[in-house]
């Protein structure tokens, strides 16, 4: 597999991924959804815009919400998390619904001790926790429910070596 040098976060969409944002995705080695996309449509969109793409089931993706019996079936296969791999590094990825709107960056560490990263959604409030290792990261509400920064948020790493910059974004 290549050398990723830059990954999109993403989280919350609800439906809608602000049109700001889309171009980033679209120039982007890897995109991660944390959960509540609300929408096929944008699961089918991330995989136009990149290749390599994870997503995992937030709350509110429940296939009972859909009426297609293929969408159903789409929002079922999505896992509540993932674990893979970015150059060598392991990123862990949850919704963090199971800790309300007050996500507790300690016990999302003791949850995935071998991470380089943990990413969770939530909470619409973006949030960049570089200070213990894992580090945890929420990139905010990419749509626009809720936005509690704001505007449409997200998240970006740009990777060079084994150096890992994280730059939030946040549109008004």
């Amino acid at each position: 597999m290549k050398e990723v040098s830059s990954v999109s976060i993403i989280s919350d969409t609800h439906g809608l991924i602000d049109s700001h944002i889309i171009n980033y995705l679209k120039n982007t080695d890897v995109i991660i959804h944390a959960g509540d996309i609300c929408s096929t449509k944008i699961i089918s969109d991330l995989y136009q815009y990149c290749d390599q793409v994870y997503i995992v089931a937030g709350n509110n993706d429940i296939p009972e919400k859909y009426d297609d019996p293929k969408d159903k079936k789409i929002i079922s296969r999505l896992k509540k998390s993932q674990t893979f791999q970015i150059n060598n590094h392991i990123v862990s990825v949850e919704h963090g619904d199971r800790f309300g709107h007050h996500a507790n960056h300690n016990e999302l560490r003791k949850s995935y001790p071998d991470a380089r990263l943990i990413i969770y959604g939530h909470t619409h409030i973006q949030a960049c926790d570089q200070k213990d290792f894992p580090w945890v990261v929420n990139p905010g509400a990419c749509g626009h429910t809720r936005n509690n920064d704001g505007g449409p948020c997200f998240m970006q790493i740009e990777i060079n070596a084994d150096k890992w910059d994280i730059i939030p974004y946040c549109f008004n």
